[in-house]
């Protein structure tokens, strides 16, 4: 039986900067100590992946210590969610080639209810996940294969049926997202690169690197941490943020493996060689909230730039214009860009040394030569020194 234990943030006033962790992607977990979302999971309940599909009400047990959940953690700041897994045995370990055996595939999962309505995504248990829990539309995952880290990638789930993905497809095209309910089978997966560009992905696919998603392991291997920028799950629509601040969503973590070194696979006596697919999954975090703290914050400390930020654009969608503003903590040279949907220049609105502070900066729909460009989705990117952010905007004339 599965222990939860869910701590909500608190924001005290007039405590600074308290309520939301610190967190640095980089293989150390002190940081992690002063989250509070947490579920502790019970040790040696990895199961099948199987299950449902055989039409059993619940899974086969396994003996698979690698995805075997102990703790799951979660939290966010203004532009990241990031999660956190203990596991029994090896976080992203997998067979090789390279050691006479097959290639072997892992999985550290965070499904996502971005909506925070059951009547969209997809039930857990369609993908064999265990326990079930409901409306779950998007992931941010990562997937070591052949013995190294493969991919970072975010998945989209809210498909019915094979045409509906096709104009999901499309949808992304344009960096939309629609939700509705969904099915496990019909996906999009996708990793996301810094200027605003992504590439379609499979599992077992090419490695693909520079892409917004981090993820680190522990020395000893039993703790992974994962970092995933909010904007990477796009938008909808209307122009707003699938994922911002204010959001209310349901976190559920999953490990799974193909199994081709789990202590089953051994007991079989298939030395690497033969997949037997496992996965344990800690029960969700509910109502998790997006809480904005820093806003009090600004207003507790007025004009003092704390942080580097790049605010969403407004009006937005706009016609004629649009005002972009953003804040830096020291002075740098400051490289604000407007890029098309395929990542190319079309205005460089600034490109010079500022003071540190709080700056902003109408943007009227035109490119470079002064000509008024083509309704449609357009991003500002934002770079100081190796600080970057970037925002999704739409013209619409």
């Amino acid at each position: 039986m599965k222990t939860l234990f869910l701590l909500v943030n608190v924001l005290v006033i007039p405590t600074v900067m308290m309520a939301q962790a610190v967190i640095t992607i980089d293989g150390q977990f002190d940081d992690w100590q002063q989250v509070t979302a947490v579920v502790i999971d019970s040790a040696n309940d990895e199961h099948d992946t199987d299950w449902y599909g055989d039409g059993l009400s619940e899974p086969v047990p396994r003996h698979y210590s690698d995805v075997d959940i102990l703790e799951v953690k979660f939290t966010h700041d203004r532009e990241n969610l990031y999660g956190y897994v203990k596991a029994r045995g090896i976080v992203g370990q997998t067979s090789t080639i390279a050691a006479g055996q097959k290639a072997g595939r892992y999985y550290f999962i965070i499904t996502i209810d971005v909506d925070n309505n059951d009547s969209t995504g997809y039930p857990l248990e369609q993908g064999n996940y265990w326990p079930n829990s409901t409306g779950y539309d998007m992931n941010m995952e990562v997937e070591f294969y052949d013995g190294a880290f493969n991919t970072g990638h975010y998945i989209h789930h809210d498909f019915l049926t094979p045409a509906a993905l096709t104009n999901g497809r499309a949808d992304l095209a344009n960096h939309i997202i629609r939700l509705g309910p969904g099915t496990y089978d019909n996906y999009l997966q996708w990793v996301t690169f810094p200027d605003t560009t992504f590439v379609y992905v499979e599992d077992k696919g090419p490695v693909v690197e520079g892409g917004i998603i981090e993820v680190a392991v522990s020395d000893d291997g039993h703790e992974a941490e994962m970092k995933a920028p909010m904007w990477g799950f796009f938008w909808d629509e209307n122009g707003q943020p699938i994922i911002q601040l204010g959001d209310t969503i349901d976190v559920s973590f999953s490990l799974e493996g193909s199994g081709e070194l789990s202590e089953s696979a051994a007991e079989a006596g298939y030395n690497g060689t033969k997949s037997i697919w496992g996965s344990d999954t800690a029960d969700p975090i509910e109502k998790y909230v997006l809480t904005d703290v820093w806003s009090t914050v600004q207003k507790m400390q007025a004009l003092i730039a704390d942080e580097f930020r790049l605010d969403q654009p407004y009006p937005n969608p706009f016609n004629p214009q649009t005002t972009i503003s953003y804040t830096i903590p020291m002075a740098g040279h400051v490289r604000l860009s407007v890029l098309n949907i395929n990542g190319r220049l079309v205005q460089e609105l600034v490109d010079t040394w500022q003071s540190a502070g709080y700056h902003r900066i109408v943007w009227d729909g035109r490119n470079q030569q002064g000509d008024v460009l083509a309704s449609g989705v357009y991003f500002a990117l934002l770079k100081v020194g190796v600080y970057q952010s970037v925002r999704r905007m739409v013209f619409m004339k």
